[in-house]
């Protein structure tokens, strides 16, 4: 059985001068109040593919950060064996602020929800490293317990049919 995929969004690199590499959101459908939230002040939702720092093997290597340091959510499975897996899953912060200054986390109230991600097979050079050129986001209502399954459903083809409409329903936006 599937879950209730209540938001859709693609991401796409930016081409700027940030040796971060940054995504900014472009097409968008279904509705999520918390994504509203993370636009920055041209309107739009922009999230940076971060490496981690001090790596330990209980955490993701990657990570998305959005506007004001906030950590959108760690990317599991975004490497496997080594190698790029082209999926990733994750899960928002539970807790109901970050930071030092004690920001109000955006997405607390979606924290029992799961992201799945698919990132595209066209790669771009970003100073020297090959990064995706573009990536989707799935948000799954009450699935954080089981986006890993759902992850590996998503590299299976078990959500194609879902991507496709989504793709139709997007807005673009310009």
């Amino acid at each position: 059985m599937k879950q209730e995929i209540t938001y859709y969004a693609k991401f796409e690199l930016c081409d700027d001068e940030n040796k971060t590499p940054k995504y900014q959101m472009t097409q968008a459908a279904g509705c999520c109040p918390a994504m509203e939230q993370l636009k920055g002040k041209n309107g739009r939702v922009s999230l940076y593919l971060m490496s981690r720092r001090g790596y330990k093997s209980a955490e993701p290597a990657m990570h998305l950060q959005a506007k004001n340091s906030l950590r959108f959510t760690g990317l599991k499975d975004y490497y496997i064996n080594g190698r790029m897996s082209g999926f990733a899953y994750g899960e928002p912060s539970a807790k109901k602020d970050y930071s030092k200054q004690h920001t109000p986390n955006p997405l607390f109230d979606i924290r029992n929800d799961g992201f799945l991600f698919r990132f595209s097979d066209c790669m771009a050079s970003k100073d020297g490293a090959d990064v995706p050129a573009s990536f989707e986001l799935l948000i799954l209502a009450g699935a954080r317990l089981l986006a890993s399954s759902y992850c590996k459903m998503l590299a299976m083809g078990g959500f194609d049919g879902d991507l496709e409409l989504l793709r139709q329903q997007a807005t673009r936006l310009d």
